[in-house]
């Protein structure tokens, strides 16, 4: 079996993110499996692009935004590789629509909710309401070329009927996948060399943020939250970067125990997780999106900490409260705060919780078992048994 794997977002090149993350290790987990994979990613900024783009400030937000969407497509269209695949696997609407008129049957993955996500971007009322027709037109006619889609959550799943009437019996729920092998677990002393060469103290509660700063991963919340914990051990280290930094440097600079990291590379970032004590999500319901499967949180899980999670989108079909990891309510900093609180009155309650969250990724999010859930899906719809 050959598969031919495609998104406009491009792993190779920008090795950060869940979805880079995701199709890296479905890559490495098909191959393992002994199934041929070809890749067909978008790069950014072609030259073609780059001559055109400084013309496009002349044009409506709207005009720049189909011609830029319309630029991914075609470019897509014209590097597919060769036709002698036995499915196409598309990661996004917009790589769909650039396979569409192969033959193929073809899976699509929905990472998230295209048209609500794209729109986040753009700050100016008018412009939205302007732009967002257009890609929920995307998305629709994205949706319709597959024939089979896996949603990465339930409510995702229920996206694609309620909205885009696509049949429920063709739609997978399928959580994402960690590396289990590079985020695992290290022993106190390890942890404590890790907090040492990190410039930390090794007695110190180290609580990890690995977030984009973006309005929906809620990570103004994780500051405020810093406020009604006044214990001078407790450290927070932010490690992400985006429109949302100005604002959250603002919030932390008085104080001194939060720490800007910046964007760390993820093949650099599984050392901060064996570090911290605690690893936090909190992300927020935002334009109608709650966070999916967060890869952050089933990396934390997979190294074996508490993860302290909102109770939101599909971390709470993987959290099982004070079993598992911590849930809290979104947007109260106050509720985060007592989370945290419970995990450093509780290094018992602490390490029976990193220790089922390890347990329940090797069971249900290793990429090698995602892989193979996958393969399944492709030998159903071209009739192999």
């Amino acid at each position: 079996m050959e598969i031919l794997l495609t998104s406009t977002d491009n792993p190779y090149t920008t090795y950060q993110g869940g979805k880079h993350i995701h199709l890296l290790l479905l890559e490495k987990g098909l191959e393992n499996l002994g199934i041929q994979v070809a890749t067909l990613y978008y790069i950014k900024k072609s030259a073609k692009e780059r001559i055109k783009r400084y013309a496009l400030v002349l044009l409506t937000e709207k005009r720049r935004n189909e011609i830029k969407l319309g630029w991914m497509i075609s470019y897509l269209q014209s590097h597919i590789p060769h036709e002698n695949f036995d499915i196409i696997h598309s990661h996004d609407v917009l790589s769909m629509l650039a396979v569409r008129s192969m033959p193929q049957k073809k899976v699509l993955t929905l990472h998230g909710y295209f048209a609500r996500e794209n729109i986040e971007f753009i700050r100016n009322k008018r412009d939205r309401d302007a732009v967002y027709p257009h890609l929920l037109q995307l998305e629709k006619d994205g949706m319709k070329n597959a024939d089979r889609i896996i949603a990465v959550d339930r409510r995702l799943k229920d996206y694609a009927i309620s909205e885009f009437s696509y049949p429920a019996d063709r739609i997978t729920v399928m959580h994402n996948a960690v590396d289990t092998d590079t985020f695992s677990p290290v022993s106190e002393d390890e942890q404590k060399e890790l907090k040492k060469s990190l410039g930390f103290a090794p007695d110190d509660f180290v609580v990890l943020v690995p977030r984009r700063l973006v309005e929906k991963n809620g990570v103004i919340y994780a500051v405020h939250a810093m406020e009604s914990t006044r214990d001078s051990k407790v450290k927070m280290i932010i490690a992400g970067d985006g429109p949302e930094r100005e604002r959250i440097m603002k919030e932390a600079e008085e104080d001194k125990r939060i720490h800007l990291a910046g964007m760390a590379p993820h093949d650099k970032i599984s050392s901060f997780f064996k570090m911290a004590n605690v690893i936090l999500i909190p992300s927020i319901t935002s334009h109608g999106i709650q966070e999916a499967t967060s890869l952050a949180m089933l990396e934390g899980m997979s190294c074996g900490k508490a993860v302290v999670c909102s109770d939101i989108g599909g971390m709470h079909e993987v959290i099982k409260n004070m079993e598992n990891g911590l849930l809290v309510k979104e947007k109260e900093p106050e509720a985060i705060a007592t989370a945290i609180e419970t995990i450093i009155s509780n290094p018992g309650l602490s390490s029976r919780i990193g220790d089922e969250a390890r347990k329940h990724v090797l069971q249900n999010h290793s990429y090698t078992a995602h892989a193979a859930k996958v393969a399944q899906i492709y030998r159903s719809i071209i009739g192999e048994t």
